[in-house]
């Protein structure tokens, strides 16, 4: 079975189109692996909402959706006005406006996001969480560090099981190594095999005008793609 997984959409519905087309995705066989952070920032996070909610209906168990920290905003939704300032500053009202016009209420999509989004993901050749990872097993690495933390990963200092992740806006995929050294941008378009530790982040700042990353897994070699994305 293809596993193919994708990078923060941040609402970016006609770029997660045209990337599951340009991986030739097939919703009766391939599995689908949407590391977190649906909406917010791009225009038609009700367009993504509903076009994830279908796709798990229809993919079942074949469908995965990380949360992310956008998730865990829309959820908790927090009556501090830290919190809701916070919110306002990474793109709610951008989701507001798509639920609106599209006659919705985006609190209506909640009871979705808490039944459907997990905080990890562990497959046999790798595992996926949404921001980052500090000891091996997801399960022993607290809530921030897993959807929140911006910096673990760029520290370059994880060795431990291939982990895939989203959410540090980088202009390339990168992976890094543990080695604490700079991560290495991974080119699109080519085989190569599967790294077998370190972090490989897909989040290439689509909302931002950079571009949306797809990551195609056949056993133990992948392949990249992109769409390139406008502000």
């Amino acid at each position: 079975m293809r596993t193919i997984l994708i990078g923060d959409i941040h609402g970016c519905y006609d770029q997660f189109e045209q990337l599951l087309k340009k991986a030739f995705f097939d919703e009766t066989r391939d599995r689908l692996i949407l590391l977190g952070d649906l909406m917010d920032r791009g225009r038609d996070s009700c367009r993504v909402y509903h076009q994830a909610a279908e796709l798990q209906r229809k993919m079942g168990s074949r469908f995965v959706l990380l949360r992310g920290s956008h998730e865990k905003m829309l959820l908790n939704d927090s009556p501090r006005l830290r919190d809701r300032l916070l919110w306002r500053l990474v793109g709610k009202g951008a989701t507001l406006r798509s639920f609106r016009q599209h006659n919705e209420r985006m609190e209506d999509s909640i009871t979705w996001f808490r039944a459907h989004s997990v905080m990890y993901h562990v497959d046999h050749h790798f595992q996926c969480v949404h921001a980052a990872i500090r000891n091996e097993n997801p399960a022993d690495n607290n809530e921030y560090t897993l959807l929140m933390d911006h910096r673990l990963t760029k520290k370059n200092l994880y060795a431990g099981k291939l982990t895939i992740t989203g959410h540090i806006h980088l202009k390339e995929p990168t992976w890094f190594d543990g080695s604490g050294r700079k991560g290495q941008p991974l080119p699109y378009g080519e085989w190569l095999p599967l790294p077998a530790k370190g972090v490989i982040c897909l989040d290439t700042g689509c909302a931002e005008g950079n571009k949306l990353t797809a990551m195609i897994v056949i056993d133990e070699q992948y392949l990249l793609h992109c769409i390139k994305c406008k502000n």
